[in-house]
Formats: structure tokens, C-alpha cells, sequence
């Protein structure tokens, strides 16, 4: 019975056509360029530490318009739910500077 088990699928095989050659080409996809730096401000650091990693600030800069309350609850998400290493005394930073450039009011503080 064994013999039957390890012959059995030689057999089938061997009236098998040979299965088509498969070649692969090489291929490589362009990024685009990130030129664009986040604008200073009071928190930029906090976010460069923590964010960057998994987003480009381009992303950053064009999510839509969310209140302070929002973002807390985004990067609360990303640490909690998505395991992003953002360390926790950084989140009131990161939101503030988030909310801070969407109201325009980003380098205020440093001013």
C-alpha cells in the first residue's frame, strides 16, 4: 500500500505535459520625489520622531481638515489599534503641531 501511495502520483505526473516555461522580467516602479518638508512649528519634532517612518510629509500635509479632539483620536489609533511605536509623551505634541498646520498657525510658538 505504501509503494502504491509514493507511485501512484509519479505516474500521474509522468502523463502530464510539460507545464509552460514561465520567465520572468525584471521591472522596477519609480516613487515619485517627497520634496516637501514639514513647516517648522512647535511639536515638528515629536512628529519627524514618530511619524515619519510610515508617512511621508506630503500625507501628512494633505489629510483633511480635523479638529484637535480628531487627531487625538487618529494618533491615538495609530499607537493603540495599528501598534505605531509613537511614544506617549509625544501624542500631545504631535497633535498639537497636526492641528496647529491645519489652522495655519504652525512656527507661532516658536516666534
Amino acid at each position: 500500500m505504501r509503494a502504491l501511495i509514493l507511485i501512484l502520483p509519479a505516474l500521474v505526473l509522468t502523463g502530464c505535459e510539460r507545464a509552460p516555461m514561465v520567465i520572468f522580467a525584471d521591472s522596477s516602479i519609480t516613487l515619485p520625489d517627497d520634496p516637501l518638508d514639514l513647516p517648522p512649528g512647535a511639536g515638528v519634532d515629536a512628529v519627524i520622531a514618530n511619524c515619519t517612518a510610515c508617512h511621508s510629509p506630503s500625507t501628512m500635509l494633505q489629510q483633511p481638515r480635523l479638529s484637535r479632539e480628531q487627531w487625538l483620536a487618529t494618533v491615538t489609533k495609530m499607537r493603540e489599534v495599528y501598534k505605531a511605536p509613537i511614544n506617549e509623551p509625544d501624542i500631545p505634541l504631535i497633535v498639537d503641531y497636526l492641528a496647529a498646520v491645519q489652522q495655519g498657525t504652525e512656527g507661532q510658538a516658536e516666534r
